[in-house]
Formats: C-alpha cells, sequence, structure tokens
C-alpha cells in the first residue's frame, strides 16, 4: 500500500470505529423494558423504531454517496472527503445530543445526516482507483481498505459496549458511544488534513444531475448486472449484521458487552480473512468466481447463524459469515472498479454505494418489520437474498459463455 493511501485508510478505520460504536447499544437501548428510550412502544412498536434507525444512516448515503463521489472526481478527493467529515461530525453530535435527551426523532435526523456526509469509502475506493496501475494492486488495496472497515468493526463495538456502561464510568450513558464517533471524525480531518495527497489527475467534463448519473452507471455495458448482484449481495450481509444482534438480544438476552464481543468475534476473522484468504482466491478463481462461489456460501452461514439455539453454536457460525463477508464484498466493489473506465471511478462507485445503501436502508426498513414478527426471519431473508445475488452472476457467466 504506498502512502498516499495510507491516511485515506485510516479515516475509513476511524469512520468504522465511529459507526460501529453505537451497534451494540441499539437492541438495549430501543427495546429493554428497563432502560429503553420509548418505553411506553409496544416490543413490536419498539421494533420497528429499531428499524427505521437502522434505515436512516444509509437512507442519507443514498443521496450523499453519488454526489459526494462525482464531487471528488471534479473538485479533488482531499478537499471533499475534508467536507464530508465535517459534516459527519455535525450529524453524530446531533444524535449525542438526541440520545441524551431520548428524542429517537432527533436520532433520526442526526444518522441521516451522517449518511448524507459519510464519503470516505467511497472517495478512499477512488483514491485506489487513481493510483493503482495493476489489477493485482488494486485488488491488494481494495482488500487493505476492507482490513480497516474489520479493525473499525473490531475496536467500534468493544469501545461502544463498554463506553454506554455506567458501571464503567458513572457517567456514561447511551449517547457516550455518539460524543466519542464524533471526536473519531474529528482525528480523521486532521489526519486528511495534514498527511494526504490530492490524487485526482484527470477531471471529467459535462453536466451532472444526480439520478441521471446513477441512471448512467446503470447504462453503462456490464455495470448493470454486477450493480444488481451488489444490492442483493447487500440486501444478504446488511440483514446479518443489523438483526444478528437483535436475534442474539431476544434470543439468548445478550447484554450489549456480550453483542459487542460476538460483533468483535466475527470481524476478527473478517480481518484475517481479507489479508490472508481474499488474495489466495483472487489469484486461483478471480473476482468473478470468487463473488459467485462466495455468495452462495455467505446465503448457507447466515441460514446457519439463524438456526441455532444454543449460544455456543456461534464459535462455528459467526467465522463461517465472516469468512464469506470478507471474500463477497471485496469483490462486489472490485468487480465494479474493474469494469468502469478510469475517469468514471468516482461516479462508479459512489452509484455503487448507493446501490448498497439502498439495501442497506431496505432491510433496516423490512427488516423491523419482520423481526416484530419472528426475531430469526430477517436472516433467513438475508440467505435468501445473498443466494439470489448468486444466480444472478452465475447466469451472467452461463449468458457471456454461450453468446
Amino acid at each position: 500500500m504506498t502512502r498516499q493511501v495510507i491516511p485515506y485508510a485510516i479515516v475509513v478505520l476511524f469512520g468504522y470505529i465511529g459507526f460501529a460504536l453505537p451497534l451494540p447499544i441499539l437492541p438495549q437501548m430501543f427495546l429493554d423494558p428497563v432502560q429503553s428510550i420509548v418505553p411506553h412502544l409496544s416490543l413490536q412498536e419498539k421494533m420497528i423504531m429499531l428499524g427505521f434507525l437502522m434505515a436512516s444512516f444509509p437512507l442519507g448515503q443514498f443521496f450523499g454517496a453519488p454526489i459526494l463521489g462525482r464531487l471528488s472526481d471534479q473538485v479533488g478527493r482531499k478537499k471533499i472527503i475534508l467536507y464530508s467529515l465535517g459534516g459527519t461530525t455535525l450529524g453524530y453530535l446531533i444524535t449525542a445530543f438526541s440520545a441524551h435527551s431520548a428524542a429517537p426523532w432527533g436520532m433520526f435526523l442526526g444518522m441521516g445526516f451522517c449518511g448524507f456526509c459519510e464519503g470516505n469509502v467511497t472517495i478512499g475506493q477512488s483514491v485506489i482507483a487513481d493510483i493503482s496501475d495493476e489489477p493485482s494492486h488494486k485488488a491488494r488495496n481494495f482488500g487493505i481498505l476492507n482490513a480497516c472497515i474489520a479493525v473499525g468493526f473490531i475496536i467500534g463495538p468493544l469501545m461502544g459496549g463498554q463506553l454506554a456502561d455506567p458501571s464503567v464510568v458513572s457517567w456514561f450513558t447511551f449517547a457516550t458511544p455518539f460524543w466519542m464517533a464524533a471526536c473519531m471524525t474529528v482525528l480523521g480531518m486532521g489526519v486528511i488534513y495534514f498527511y494526504s495527497k490530492e490524487t485526482l489527475l484527470h477531471k471529467p467534463r459535462g453536466e451532472w444531475h444526480f439520478f441521471t448519473a446513477i441512471w448512467k452507471g446503470f447504462q453503462t455495458p456490464k455495470l448493470p448486472r454486477l450493480y444488481i448482484a451488489n444490492f442483493f449481495l447487500a440486501l444478504g450481509y446488511f440483514s446479518f449484521f443489523r438483526f444478528l444482534p437483535v436475534l442474539l438480544e431476544q434470543r439468548f438476552n445478550f447484554s450489549p458487552s456480550s453483542l459487542s464481543f460476538v460483533m468483535v468475534y466475527g470481524s476478527l476473522v473478517m480481518m484475517i480473512s481479507v489479508l490472508i484468504f481474499v488474495p489466495i482466491m483472487a489469484k486461483r478463481l478471480g473476482s468473478y468466481r470468487s463473488l459467485t462461489l462466495f455468495s452462495l456460501l455467505l446465503a448457507l452461514s447466515i441460514a446457519l447463524c439463524a438456526f441455532p439455539q444454543t449460544a455456543y453454536a456461534l464459535w462455528f457460525t459467526v467465522p463461517l459469515a465472516g469468512i464469506c463477508l470478507s471474500v463477497t464484498i471485496t469483490n462486489g466493489s472490485l468487480l465494479i472498479s474493474n469494469t468502469a473506465s478510469r475517469d468514471f471511478q468516482g461516479q462508479a462507485l459512489g452509484t455503487l454505494s448507493s446501490v448498497q445503501v439502498l439495501a442497506e436502508a431496505i432491510t433496516g426498513f423490512l427488516g423491523g418489520l419482520t423481526a416484530a414478527k419472528t426475531d430469526s426471519l430477517p436472516l433467513y431473508t438475508g440467505a435468501i437474498m445473498s443466494l439470489i445475488c448468486c444466480i444472478i452472476l452465475f447466469q451472467a457467466k452461463h449468458r457471456n459463455h454461450h453468446a
């Protein structure tokens, strides 16, 4: 990894630490009969509200990611990521104030604004595309960026579970993880300002419009089917990320600390797999076949996580899902970048982010509704979505082979 990528990788790490900080506390924050910030609601209504909160961040990303991607293509990577981090800081501050005041609608607003301004991954991927001359280098750098995401999901839940626990420090509350997320984002701004260099060399020409830009990605040869496959894949893995903690809290009465350890365990496996296993698969199978095979295996592993009635099974099911997630998430982005032209990287990856966060928003809305009926249903639904991704890729490859 070159020096040019390091500051953006650090910002991605800080961003995902901030994003993951509140994840272990959200089920207790809404669903716990004693500590819920909405105690007057029924369990089903609390579950639905939790789903809406989970959907607010990706809904903001849906509109923000392609705009930030395009602006980074026109204005420059460094300047736009600084603006986006400033907006994300403000969003976390709004969320923290709202959590402190037990105002869920303020939390929806704050998280939605965070999502709109969250452009670090898209811009980081664009930087990699700017500086990577060979496919092998790009695959390695994309893998390292995803390893930073995995590390963020290791550190974030551990910190979040402790920062919301008043038995650790008397003044810790549900709002503390959001204050810390704002601090992490400010630290990321300092890293970019002092240590990053601009990597954009070619600026696109012509007018740009939001929905036209998204549609342009779908009109580019070979990209539409990859976007659709990534959409169903994202439905699968976001169902897993978002609702495995909810299932564990409901089925096994896990505390925020216990949930954080489960999330860290899976993220640690993801990080190791990204650094060791993903490059091996890239050399032996290539990105397309790796994504096709492991989207099928991801479907099976998600279903296995939803099935057991004993918590001890998580020692075996969570690592399987972590390995499959590392391969599919890395290769899903890599296929889009390899297929898009060099001057279309920011826009193509921004469109991919919109596709992914639209899927995340849908899992939040519908997952909350289905979890209110059966706690394991969101995970089984996610398994089916991952299977559909595999079918789309397999049929496309088979069709091209006979064309």
